[in-house]
């Protein structure tokens, strides 16, 4: 690959692990505590690299979150090109991401649940606020497409499927260890396919929960 004009030599090498860097902080410490010189120290690079490659630390910040959620993000922007996916292929995405950087639910939710014009907050909220748009305009598409239970609004169906792909991950540890819950492949391919079925077939036996049902049992 070409350099361009006036950049140094090696520079994908000096961007890639910057963002490594960067996945290594912010992952496992919070924003504030993060500082461009621990960045710049785990990536063996000059501070100086970061203003140039992104502008500032919270423009580092803000490439890694995009990077890192990209195979999720791209599934959901190609809906646009007339490549609608399943469900099962973008929660299958979602937990591959996941299982790569096991923190970042984590961080997710401890950035976003505590509001305030910090600048981490700002860029997840206004990143993740992008990809809910782009997951309703999906499950609009699925609905067009008659892909959806024609009895549910898109939007609780929308809700329903955010909740089955995130509520594990960040769930209390307590609960994670009863239920022996672990972000490994292996884990989390097992999940995929409980959550395949549910999505497809639902929880329970509709014949047993159904009024017609309970008659014959009582029959």
């Amino acid at each position: 690959m070409t350099s361009k004009p006036g950049r140094p030599k090696g520079e994908s090498q000096t961007r890639a692990a910057l963002i490594t860097a960067a996945r290594e902080c912010f992952l496992h410490n919070t924003y504030e505590r993060v500082s461009i010189r621990e960045l710049a120290r785990r990536a063996r690079v000059d501070a100086a690299m970061i203003r140039y490659y992104f502008g500032s630390k919270a423009g580092l910040f803000e490439t890694m979150v995009r990077e890192t959620i990209a195979p999720v993000a791209q599934i959901l922007t190609q809906q646009f090109h007339g490549a609608l996916h399943s469900p099962e292929a973008l929660m299958q995405a979602y937990y591959h991401m996941m299982s790569a950087n096991p923190a970042l639910p984590r961080l997710i939710f401890q950035v976003l649940n505590n509001q305030g014009d910090n600048e981490a907050f700002t860029i997840l909220s206004a990143v993740f606020r992008e990809m809910l748009g782009n997951a309703s305009d999906w499950v609009q598409q699925l609905a067009a497409q008659q892909q959806l239970n024609p009895v549910l609004d898109p939007q609780m169906v929308r809700l329903s499927f955010v909740s089955l792909m995130v509520f594990p991950l960040i769930a209390p540890r307590v609960l994670m260890q009863e239920f022996g819950m672990t972000l490994t492949d292996e884990w989390l391919t097992k999940l995929l396919a409980h959550n395949r079925i549910v999505m497809r077939e639902g929880l329970f036996n509709p014949q047993a929960l159904s009024p017609r049902g309970k008659e014959k049992k009582d029959a």
